[in-house]
């Protein structure tokens, strides 16, 4: 019902029912209610300053979407909540606060060229060269739906906080000692003579007995599980299903393409480079060395250090409102002059026009098949939206999912068993489930038994599902995996077997055995390792961070062995090469810097508490919990 409320929600019926319930508020004075706006309360206080829901909200859902690029979009606020997301969002928002009120208490400022020089030193902004690019800046302005004005005023706050972070950290330095200690812990290495002793190098076990593979499948049950399946009733509208035979009146099409013909219409552009500087006198310096005949590459290349700037292509509607005297500017130039100087926040600018691109008109014609597939897009879509209303009203009516979508001519899929991934019992792909986290979601949070609501579809259009029985994850019975249970039976026997031999030779070669001919007995080819640290790894020689660790327990000469896939490893301590910091000053200064992160790390951390105290924070946990 709320689908078709929507989808008619401008029709006549439903105006006069607004104006119905309105006259009712009205007579029993929710008007006056309404006008009184409540106001919400708020996360938390640090000291005067109050953080609202809006801010948490905001800043919680801006990180949302970054986890929800690493788990997907199905990540949810309970997960996130579990993770302590919101605790640290709103942790994170207390302790700038904390910070801003400590760098006004003591004074602090950033000057606009100080701001100015911390944008142009984001990589953000920078382009293939390293050179701050104008319409990146731009382009990220319009992206994070934020005008310049504010943008500095957060790079503001930003420095401010980093002098007072920069400030607490002073002197916060590790010790030489532990530094040059922890420095030859590193970068110890060792280097180990390998062989490998393959499962396939053993002698095929006999045939298990009926007794062997009964046991080994009571022990190993975890190998031989059958996933969950459900059986499903499933309807899935796509607007494309709606839109066979559906067309669109030339008079239609006229009439949409006079609405919108500035959308095919292509734009006056212009093709702009430039030059920017700090202070009024070196643009104007700059201006009048072009006006007496000088290269505006040369003049860039004398004054900056630098080529010039390419804004690329610009159109008048692609700049932000704080840019626009730089784009007037443009605008209002010829083809190979220059203008300027233009001042912006940035700075003053001094710029040249390359090239002229004219508007050009985009006629009916070439509009018409943009213009028919949009149409027929949106009659699919309304048609897709008033039978999903009609299926959603039979269903509320009493009928079943499979009678409701029969009288509607809906597609209908029966699906006897399908797992959480979409795939069958024979390990083959489901297609109307495979690769669809909603209908797999719906397919395995429905209850059995029950249909699931009528669902959007992120990808365009609507989802039902009906789970109509489930198979439990279960242990499959033995006949039914009697030969995987006998060659996995088979496999573990000769990984025994492996391990058996290996030990026997590292006894051999602990003796002080040839370790060519100890390997020899087992057809292995000898390698000697390249030389690795604690969690360093060899693959040619067969060292994984499992043996890199025993061996930093062995003196020259012992051996181990390590299970590895296709065998076992046998290896014997050939050296060990002790590290020396007084030779790797590079090395020794980056561990200094790394342990002085680390100790500057939990001074500020310190300090934060410190402020705390001394500030007061006060977190409404009902609220937060209330709101999230």
């Amino acid at each position: 019902m709320l689908i078709a409320l929507r989808s008619k929600a401008a029709t006549w019926v439903v105006k006069i029912l607004f104006v119905f319930l309105i006259l009712t508020f009205g007579v029993w004075g929710v008007g006056d209610m309404l006008r009184q706006r409540v106001q919400a309360p708020d996360m938390a206080e640090v000291g005067d300053v109050k953080i609202t829901g809006q801010e948490l909200r905001t800043e919680f859902d801006r990180q949302m979407r970054q986890y929800r690029q690493v788990f997907g979009e199905n990540f949810d606020n309970e997960q996130a909540k579990k993770l302590g997301l919101l605790d640290r969002t709103l942790a994170n928002i207390v302790a700038r606060n904390l910070f801003d009120i400590y760098a006004q208490k003591l004074g602090l400022t950033a000057s606009e060229a100080q701001i100015r020089e911390q944008i142009k030193k984001d990589r953000l902004f920078q382009n293939s060269v390293g050179e701050f690019d104008l319409g990146r800046f731009a382009a990220f302005l319009q992206q994070i739906q934020s005008s310049e004005a504010a943008y500095v005023e957060q790079v503001r706050h930003e420095m401010m906080r980093q002098s007072v972070a920069d400030a607490v950290a002073v002197g916060a330095v590790a010790p030489k000692a532990l530094v040059e200690r922890l420095y030859r812990y590193r970068n110890e290495t060792r280097v180990a003579e390998t062989f490998l002793v393959t499962d396939n190098a053993m002698p095929e076990p006999a045939d298990p007995t009926d007794d062997d593979l009964k046991a080994f499948h009571d022990a190993h049950q975890e190998l031989f599980q059958a996933p969950e399946y459900r059986s499903l009733l499933l309807v899935h509208m796509t607007p494309d299903q709606f839109a066979a035979g559906l067309t669109v009146p030339d008079d239609k099409l006229q009439a949409a393409y006079q609405e919108r013909s500035k959308e095919f219409d292509q734009p006056e552009r212009r093709e702009v480079e430039q030059m920017v500087f700090s202070d009024e006198a070196k643009a104007k310096e700059a201006v009048d060395k072009l006006a007496a005949g000088a290269d505006f590459a040369q003049v860039a290349q004398d004054m900056t250090g630098a080529a010039p700037v390419p804004l690329g292509k610009i159109e008048k509607s692609g700049f932000v409102t704080d840019l626009q005297p730089l784009t007037d500017a443009a605008f209002a130039t010829d083809a190979g002059q220059t203008a300027g100087p233009i001042q912006t926040p940035l700075g003053w600018h001094v710029i040249h026009v390359l090239s002229i691109e004219p508007e050009q008109k985009s006629t009916f014609e070439e509009a018409r098949p943009q213009l028919q597939q949009e149409l027929v897009k949106e009659l699919a879509i309304n048609k897709m939206i008033d039978t999903a209303n009609q299926l959603d009203d039979a269903m509320a009516g009493g009928a079943s999912l499979d009678d409701a979508a029969k009288e509607l001519g809906l597609p209908v899929a029966k699906i006897d068993q399908v797992d959480a991934q979409g795939l069958g019992p024979d390990g083959k792909a489901i297609p109307e489930v495979a690769g669809n986290q909603l209908v797999q979601g719906l397919a395995f949070s429905t209850e059995v038994g029950t249909t699931s609501s009528l669902t959007e579809d992120p990808n365009g259009g609507y989802v039902i599902v009906r789970v109509d029985g489930s198979t439990p994850r279960a242990t499959r019975p033995l006949e039914q995996v009697h030969a995987q249970v006998a060659a996995a039976w088979k496999s573990a026997e000769r990984d025994k077997a492996a391990a058996a031999r290996a030990g026997e030779l590292a006894g051999k070669l602990g003796l002080g055995g040839d370790i060519q001919a100890i390997a020899a007995e087992v057809q292995a080819t000898v390698a000697t390792s390249k030389p690795v640290t604690r969690s360093g790894t060899d693959a040619d020689a067969h060292v994984t961070q499992e043996l890199a660790g025993k061996l930093f327990t062995l003196q020259p000469g012992q051996t181990a062995t390590v299970a590895v896939d296709g065998g076992q490893v046998v290896a014997r301590l050939k050296t060990v090469n002790d590290a020396n910091p007084t030779t790797d000053s590079a090395g020794v200064d980056a561990l200094q810097k790394q342990l002085d992160g680390a100790y500057q790390g939990d001074v500020a951390e310190e300090f934060g508490e410190a402020l705390r105290r001394e500030i007061g924070v006060t977190i409404h946990q009902s609220a937060v919990d209330a709101m999230f």
